[in-house]
């Protein structure tokens, strides 16, 4: 049977301390968690900030979407048309190309003094609803457009309530 024995010391060696290397590990996992703890703080401060950002890029969006609605209606051909006339002008006639060696090619026309007349606005109906006290309510549709061409008023029918006599 073999025992196992101590091996032998050298004279003046002293036994390891432990105390060090426990120390040594107690600093690593302290150091590891601290970066751990900057770590997760880092990520939630970045969080906060893509949500900001987000926030943001969707408040432009709306933004840009509302500018491109406006110029998608200061670009349509009647608003065009209406602004144009009201500046004074008036349409174009026929024009006239230069071809790049320097020829004039067609004829072109002077614009007219006269504007042409205005589109006609077509009506929109409204329906609105009138309230009596003795008498069912009954809705009323009237049709009035919000330019009259002859300048004359236009009236609109009404209808009576259910069940009674004008």
């Amino acid at each position: 049977m073999i025992s196992a024995r101590p091996a032998p010391r050298r004279p003046g060696a002293q036994p390891a301390a432990r105390s060090p290397f426990v120390l040594l590990i107690v600093l690593l996992l302290a150091g590891g968690l601290f970066g751990l703890l900057l770590l997760n703080s880092a990520v939630v401060k970045d969080s906060f900030k893509l949500d900001d950002l987000q926030k943001q890029t969707k408040q432009l969006t709306d933004e840009e979407q509302a500018l491109q609605q406006d110029v998608d209606e200061y670009s349509a051909p009647d608003e065009l048309d209406k602004r144009a006339r009201e500046l004074g002008m008036v349409p174009g006639g026929n024009p006239a190309f230069l071809s790049p060696d320097g020829r004039v090619k067609g004829s072109p026309d002077v614009a007219t003094a006269e504007p042409l007349p205005e589109p006609s606005e077509t009506p929109t109906p409204s329906v609105s609803t009138q309230v009596s006290p003795s008498a069912p309510v009954s809705p009323s549709v009237s049709a009035i457009p919000s330019a009259s061409l002859s300048g004359s008023p236009v009236t609109s029918p009404s209808v009576t309530p259910l069940g009674t006599t004008p």
